[in-house]
């Protein structure tokens, strides 16, 4: 079979083009064939087995690490910890349970010593609702995704909905734009080998995807070497080739049937994609159908810890987006350490 990634590792270094590989004959069978996928089935059992209490350790870790700060007022009842609060609001969306069935799950967690006191299931909610979170959300996922650095050089971008409450599913009404408005919609890039999101944004579900995608780039340019960036023809602009190519990548977006090759202003980075697009078309496509793992990475978020969410308020949706995807990565995380063997500070002690 042909090994895409040895492909592009080649093909960058100028040795080789796509051309020069060729499927293997297979032996005529009366058998239907069917593709054989890997899978280490030990180390996935290992991770599945133990995700429950490395999460709320990894999880500790990463929101200790954030320097989050609780604010009070010098009269009244003492406030809460916001770092218990914040580990709190996260171990509810990684549970996909209410607030008040998070409890029970609260309580194993003060037990370990990973927060000081089990708040009313209340608190959880309004806390949730807090926009002062919403930065060490944020802040979270970038921290959980360094530790793959090493391993990320190839990203994708694409976005994806969320149905809110009482609302149309997402997949029955994504081409209805009118109805886009009741939705939220999560704008993020991935790792293509891991599935690790390096940066995310939450949004209306009426917003368009191009201009989130030089934000979401250079969010990720801080902590990795961008080898190269695929995205589908949502993302086509002269300015976005440019962004990835400034950073030292090299772009890769779905150009269009109409789309012509002239470099309006100072984008030379259009030319060339295009130019690549048009005489090495087969080639072209194996970078780009890279992007197909961040479509796995939303399912991934969607089948695990579900497809809509359940806060009513505006900020509580977005932060509980933020959350699932702090979770997804934890997840990932905790894959990694069995699978390739990832050394984590985080799981130091």
């Amino acid at each position: 079979m042909v090994n895409i990634s040895e492909v592009i590792e080649l093909e960058y270094n100028g040795q080789r083009t796509l051309n020069n590989y060729r499927e293997e004959p297979r032996e005529y069978s009366p058998e239907p064939y069917r593709r054989k996928y890997t899978q280490n089935w030990s180390a996935y059992n290992q991770a599945q087995t133990n995700e429950k209490f490395m999460f709320m350790k990894i999880l500790d870790s990463l929101v200790e690490s954030v320097g989050v700060k609780t604010y009070g007022k010098k009269t009244g009842r003492p406030p809460l910890q916001m770092t218990d609060m914040i580990k709190c609001c996260i171990m509810k969306v990684f549970n996909d349970f209410s607030a008040r069935r998070t409890i029970s799950d609260l309580k194993f967690a003060k037990a370990l010593d990973y927060i000081e006191r089990v708040p009313h299931f209340n608190s959880i909610l309004n806390y949730l609702n807090n926009p002062y979170i919403t930065q060490f959300l944020k802040e979270i996922i970038k921290q959980s995704s360094i530790p793959l650095a090493e391993y990320e050089k190839r990203f994708a971008v694409d976005s994806t909905g969320f149905s809110t409450f009482c609302k149309d599913k997402w997949v029955k009404i994504r081409l209805q734009h009118k109805k886009h408005r009741d939705y939220k919609k999560v704008h993020a890039t991935c790792g293509v080998f891991t599935n690790i999101i390096v940066s995310a944004k939450v949004t209306e579900g009426n917003k368009a995807d191009s201009p989130q995608f030089k934000e979401l780039i250079n969010e990720i340019a801080k902590d990795f070497k961008i080898k190269q960036v695929s995205a589908d023809a949502a993302y086509l602009s002269r300015e976005n080739t440019q962004a990835v190519e400034d950073l030292g990548g090299k772009p890769f977006i779905m150009p269009k049937s109409n789309t012509k090759a002239l470099a309006k202003g100072h984008h030379p980075a259009w030319n060339k994609m295009i130019n690549l697009f048009r005489k090495h078309e087969s080639k072209f496509k194996a970078f780009y159908h890279l992007r197909s793992n961040i479509e796995c990475t939303f399912s991934m978020i969607k089948r695990k810890f579900s497809p809509f969410v359940r806060s009513k308020q505006y900020k509580a949706q977005e932060n509980e987006l933020l959350a699932k995807i702090i979770c997804h990565n934890i997840s990932v995380l905790i894959s990694s350490v069995f699978e390739l063997d990832l050394d984590l500070k985080y799981l130091e002690g």
